[in-house]
């Protein structure tokens, strides 16, 4: 009679997986050559070309009317490899990402505390100058996740702006300023679950979206904002973002963002030539060859 296997105690710990299954994913690496993140290229993790887009200055998007008076900055333009390396960092195809992304973002905050001259006074001048640095807000199946991918990016905008070389405002011996990364916004009641994602929305459906402010987790008076976000095509999510802060005491700067959606073209690009069937199948064509 064969006996079957007792149960493990309540409380063991569950085995884990069979040593062969947890060496796959090297062996995998070790098998097939790698490729680049954006164009695909064999045999590198990140081409020189993709490398020279994330590496590029900053820009000031025009293309984001639903912004409003908010002044945002890109890193590079989300079309061609650009968005294949946003989407494999976001999606967590290309975990190797990470610490680039983390190193774009901060030089990317350096940049912004450049161009954006901050602290530059203001409100309170003479006073120790505060910056929160918050990411716009993430759905709940991404928290689920784990995949807070713009709240670590603003980690990193954060520690860019720290290094950035900035004079504190009572001089030589003053304070220098506050500078902190808050996940501070949460998207309104059923928001979290439905509308979260822009894909597929045509301009108008993107603002409408995003119309509701979210909400404001804590106290922001005093303090000086900048919104961080991966991609921005309205502007509608930054300008929601930016008015629950102001809201909540802050006082939205601008936004910085890793990629921005180009404009759509305004009309189709035309060859030279005469426009119809070749050969002149077309209604006049034919008219002149029954003339003929």
């Amino acid at each position: 009679m064969t006996s079957l296997p007792r149960p493990a105690p309540a409380g063991s710990p569950r085995p884990g997986p069979p040593a062969w299954l947890a060496a796959l994913p090297a062996a995998l690496g070790l098998a097939l050559p790698k490729s680049c993140a954006g164009c695909g290229r064999w045999e590198t993790a990140l081409c020189p070309g993709c490398a020279a887009l994330l590496d590029a200055p900053l820009t000031e998007v025009t293309g984001a009317p639903a912004a409003e008076e908010l002044r945002v900055h890109a890193v590079l333009a989300y079309a061609g490899p650009g968005r294949a390396l946003i989407l494999n960092w976001k999606n967590g195809a290309r975990e190797d990402l990470a610490p680039v992304m983390a190193a774009v973002g901060a030089r990317a905050g350096e940049q912004w505390a450049a161009l954006a001259q901050w602290p530059g006074g203001g409100p309170g001048a003479g006073s120790p100058a505060r910056l929160i640095v918050v990411p716009a807000p993430s759905g709940i199946a991404r928290r689920a996740r784990g995949r807070l991918v713009t709240a670590a990016l603003a980690d990193a905008v954060a520690q860019g702006i720290a290094r950035a070389p900035a004079p504190p405002p009572g001089g030589a011996g003053g304070p220098g300023p506050l500078i902190v990364s808050a996940d501070i916004l949460r998207r309104e009641n059923g928001r979290a679950f439905r509308g979260a994602h822009q894909a597929g929305l045509s301009a108008a459906q993107r603002r409408r979206n995003r119309q509701a402010p979210p909400r404001v987790l804590a106290d922001a008076s005093g303090w000086d904002a900048l919104i961080v976000d991966d991609v921005v095509t309205t502007g509608s999510t930054l300008r929601s973002c930016a008015a629950a802060l102001r809201g909540a005491g802050a006082r939205p700067l601008g936004a910085l963002v890793l990629a921005a959606t180009p404009p759509p073209a305004r009309a189709a690009a035309r060859l030279p030539g005469p426009v119809g069937p070749p050969g002149g199948a077309g209604r006049r064509g034919r008219a002149a060859a029954k003339r003929l």
